[in-house]
């Protein structure tokens, strides 16, 4: 059996996971660094109806919804590429406070249970 390619991720990428509970969830967020826009990835269809100006204005889009067949749970993914985090610490620093689990691209297990995920946040 051999190993599947991964799409290339911005360098020192992570993914940012965090509790999503309610259609507020995208008011917690951290406002993206001036000139960011951040991919998100929702983990259930019933977290979708959220304001789009609070997405918008926050530096975010919605890249991809879970179906309600194989949702991944009350939560969001962000994607944050190394470089923000390296031009934003304080911005990052918000951002870990919020999180419930940031995933290191750089793991194989990590692309094993998220890739299809992964690839949306790369597709958008």
């Amino acid at each position: 059996m051999t190993a599947r390619a991964h799409p290339t991720v911005p360098d020192g990428a992570v993914l940012v996971r965090l509790r999503a509970q309610g259609p507020d969830w995208a008011t917690r967020l951290p406002p993206a660094p001036a000139g960011q826009v951040l991919t998100v990835t929702v983990g259930h269809p019933s977290l979708v109806p959220v304001p789009v100006d609070d997405l918008v204005t926050g530096g975010y889009r919605i890249v991809g919804v879970a179906s309600s067949e194989r949702p991944f749970g009350a939560c969001v993914d962000v994607l944050v590429p190394g470089s923000v985090r390296e031009q934003a610490p304080d911005w990052w620093a918000d951002m870990t406070t919020v999180a419930e689990r940031i995933f290191d691209l750089r793991m194989g297990p990590v692309w094993t249970v998220l890739g299809p995920e992964l690839e949306l946040h790369l597709a958008g």
